[in-house]
């Protein structure tokens, strides 16, 4: 159905700027504001994460892959489970779960080789914690407000926030050698700071004040560089909130290059993908790169900073 509907929209910009553009006549317009609403419900529709196994060597490779495989598949599942709560704290704490989950999923894809250590988590706390969501809203479904149905409920929610901090702690651990590597490394560089007189370890870090902005435009892409992900406060995320600030900006412009150029391709010269900026280039003709540059633009604006971190900010850095 959802491919009908990319078709469906395609033909309606189409037709409609054809009519628009070549004829003026003003029915065009709303074949072009059908096309992209269409696009605008699509796009702002949640996204099955899709992570890539990156491949290791050894013996347990194979059960490494399956392992990443099912944690990811966990992540999904629970991604349309959460779709339907509607207890306020119950909402919360499975989306700070799911932002948890991602962030940790991204990094062992990254260090594929760190898997094992991360067995409870793979294998135990999130099929777990998607049976409780299960039963929680399989209970809330039933309407029943009794003593019995209202203790099972809020043992539930319990069980639910204390997995949430298993899945800090789980975390923590798959990070335990880096941290004290990284520690080492802080101590040592202190220690050859202080022999220079240059360390001062009560120096208090002050953030640079906010500068007054003037103007609605200005207001307006403050708020939109203060914009945090969609799913909570942070926690294990990979982004400084410094950063954070330069890979909304990045975000921005991509979206609108991408909806104002795509069909040049200009967005992906700009993400340094210029294979598929050419591709674009070349077939612009054909209005289908002018249309998916509609539908990433659309995308790039709605994605989370994290999402669009990862996605293509890394690549471009090639941090």
């Amino acid at each position: 159905m959802k491919y009908i509907l990319y078709v469906f929209s395609f033909f309606c910009l189409l037709i409609g700027g054809g009519a628009w553009f070549f004829y003026n006549h003003p029915v065009g317009v709303i074949g072009v504001i059908l096309s992209l609403y269409i696009l605008y419900r699509l796009e702002r529709q949640p996204h099955v994460l899709s992570l890539k196994w990156p491949g290791s060597k050894g013996k347990g490779a194979s059960r490494d892959q399956a392992a990443f495989e099912k944690a990811v598949s966990d992540f999904n599942r629970m991604e349309a489970e959460r779709r339907g709560l509607t207890d306020s704290d119950l909402c919360r704490t499975v989306a700070n779960m799911q932002h948890i989950a991602r962030n940790f999923l991204y990094y062992l894809q990254q260090y594929p080789e760190r898997i094992g250590l991360a067995e409870h988590f793979i294998d135990y706390y999130q099929d777990r914690a998607v049976f409780m969501v299960r039963k929680y809203k399989k209970l809330s479904a039933t309407g029943l407000k009794t003593d019995k149905v209202v203790q099972t409920q809020q043992k539930l929610k319990t069980l639910l926030s204390q997995l949430d901090q298993a899945y800090e702690e789980q975390f923590t651990q798959v990070l335990e050698a880096e941290l004290v590597t990284i520690d080492g490394e802080t101590t040592v560089m202190a220690q050859n700071l202080s022999a220079q007189g240059l360390y001062n370890p009560e120096a208090a870090v002050r953030r640079k004040k906010p500068s007054s902005l003037k103007g609605s435009l200005a207001q307006w892409k403050q708020k939109a560089a203060d914009r945090f992900d969609a799913y909570t406060d942070g926690t294990f995320s990979s982004i400084t909130p410094e950063l954070r600030h330069k890979i909304n900006e990045e975000r921005l412009i991509t979206a609108v290059l991408a909806f104002f150029l795509g069909s040049f391709g200009i967005h992906y010269f700009y993400l340094k993908r210029p294979v598929r900026g050419v591709i674009y280039a070349l077939f612009c003709w054909t209005l289908i790169p002018g249309f998916l540059g509609l539908r990433e633009g659309i995308r790039y604006f709605s994605m989370t900073t994290d999402e669009f971190y990862y996605a293509n900010y890394l690549h471009k850095y090639g941090a």
